[in-house]
């Protein structure tokens, strides 16, 4: 994990504030092990987003007493956590549910894209690949279809594999007590049992 993003969040989780960063193309690991360090300075997960190649992670001020503690116990113990001093060691206990949770922020976004990308570019791409090589429009149709239904075939795998991933996530996500709830804007999330009521 990149040491400058880790002390960009801390200077940012300084303020106290909701803090989005901006992680690039970081992997789900690396953003479960930053959001675990954050857990240390008294913050807690709020979503994932992705656009494009880079990750946006959300995390907001956890209010609950003994995250308070040891948010000021740490930030007492780790002075100069925001530039290069020693910081406390992640507690790896929490790291499979935190990534299934990010898992399942992302889910429904990588569906949509899959869905997009089985459509219009690519049928675009198949019709290029049918007028470069095709003599005349049955034979650039014919080579088109190929083209799509091979890529699709391709595909199909990758596909299968990230639903099969959504739904152990969702499985593992359940059986320690989240609820899948919709938040503000209607969309699926899993929060722990208390925040069932009101998601972030």
């Amino acid at each position: 994990m990149g040491k400058r993003l880790e002390r960009k969040m801390l200077r940012l989780m300084a303020g106290g504030r909701p803090v989005a960063l901006v992680a690039g193309s970081a992997s789900l690991k690396k953003l479960a092990r930053l959001t675990l360090l954050a857990e240390q300075f008294g913050y807690a997960y709020a979503d994932l987003r992705q656009g494009g190649t880079s990750f946006t992670l959300y995390l907001v001020p956890d209010l609950r007493p003994r995250a308070r503690e040891l948010a000021a116990e740490n930030w007492s113990r780790y002075p100069r956590a925001t530039e290069e001093g020693p910081l406390p060691a992640t507690d790896l206990e929490t790291f499979a549910l935190l990534r299934a949770r990010m898992l399942s922020d992302l889910e429904r976004r990588y569906r949509k894209e899959v869905l997009w990308l089985l459509c219009v570019p690519l049928v675009l791409a198949a019709l290029d690949v049918g007028a470069d090589f095709g003599d005349g429009w049955d034979s650039v149709l014919t080579i088109a279809a190929v083209t799509w239904a091979g890529t699709v075939v391709l595909m199909l795998p990758l596909h299968v594999w990230g639903r099969r991933t959504a739904r152990k996530s969702a499985a593992l996500l359940e059986a320690a007590g989240f609820t899948r709830v919709p938040d503000e804007s209607g969309r699926l999330r899993y929060v722990p049992p208390a925040n069932a009521a009101r998601p972030r």
